[in-house]
């Protein structure tokens, strides 16, 4: 275990209905962690609520609620039920024992405390506590990284894919509409000779950017590859696709993308086609708002052409 890991600030809520308990172990614990106490059950689980701390030193032995109480009820609770608990307790029986870590409790001390011991114990826990913060943010990058374009920070091919999965799902459940929109920036291969790959970048930017600017939270933006974007907007009619397209070209064109001092000029082409229930596989959705950014690209671009299901 690395004992480089900062567990300064861990949080302990140390639960006792005997103050005199209380005070020796946070006198004990008063250099590894942040320390608050409660002298009941019920306010003990009102704070382990409120304060998610990283660790709990539970007594078995109170009289308003038990400490096999408020584990059940903590355990039971989405939101406390991550909450490492150590239970403390004046007896050194195998059978309490074993009912304890059966309720889930990670490991016991025992009374009158031996100092060394209890600051071992909550140490390790506390690291334990902190790996798992570790690994969680961890896979939380991972996942970040597998489903976001790196250039735009948009919605990658593979995200765009599952998202568009779920609103059909959605759409054969509850029925509605929803329409997919495929994007092309034009004469793009034009930007990138003339001016440069990193100037193509930034114009790439620059347009997630804009169209971002004009999409509401329900929408889902994506770069599935290239200069090739895609618009999947939920609850939204063909004639409200249209509209939003008309926006969305508006905004591409407005002004030129400046870079280096160079003004680059930009359009995009729009094919739009509607979901439904009952639409099929999202290929066959995709295939048609290809077919219609196709047409817009033959019509003279800078448009927005639909293609009914």
């Amino acid at each position: 275990m690395n004992s480089d890991l900062d567990i300064s600030a861990s949080r302990v809520l140390i639960v006792d209905d005997a103050r005199e308990n209380v005070r020796i172990l946070a006198t004990i614990l008063k250099d590894v962690a942040s320390v608050s106490f409660s002298l009941g059950g019920h306010d003990a689980l009102e704070k382990a609520k409120e304060t998610r701390p990283d660790l709990m030193l539970l007594d078995i032995e109170m009289p308003d609620m038990n400490g096999h109480e408020v584990i059940i009820r903590l355990k039971a609770d989405p939101t406390t039920a991550f909450i490492p608990v150590i239970f403390v307790t004046s007896h050194a029986d195998v059978a309490d024992e074993e009912a304890g870590l059966r309720l889930g409790a990670i490991d016991y001390i025992t009374k009158p405390f031996n100092p060394s011991i209890v600051r071992a114990r909550v140490r390790n826990q506390l690291m334990l506590r902190a790996y798992a913060k570790q690994l969680e943010d961890l896979n939380v990058e991972l996942e970040r990284l597998a489903t976001t374009d790196s250039l735009t920070g948009l919605a990658n091919r593979r995200a765009f894919r599952e998202r568009m999965t779920q609103e059909l799902r959605r759409l054969d459940r509850y029925g509605g509409e929803a329409c997919l929109m495929m994007m092309d920036l034009d004469h793009f291969k034009t930007v990138n000779d003339s001016y440069g790959h990193d100037a193509g970048d930034a114009v790439l930017r620059a347009v997630s950017e804009r169209v971002c600017g004009q999409l509401r939270e329900t929408d889902t933006f994506g770069r599935l590859g290239g200069e090739e974007f895609a618009v999947l907007a939920a609850g939204t009619t063909v004639e409200q696709g249209a509209r939003m397209a008309e926006r969305l070209l508006r905004s591409v064109r407005e002004a030129p993308v400046v870079w280096n001092g160079l003004s680059i000029p930009v359009t995009t082409s729009i094919g739009l086609t509607p979901l439904r229930a009952g639409d099929g596989s999202i290929d066959a959705a995709l295939a048609r708002a290809d077919q219609a950014l196709y047409a817009s690209k033959n019509a003279g671009r800078d448009r927005v052409e639909v293609k009914a299901a």
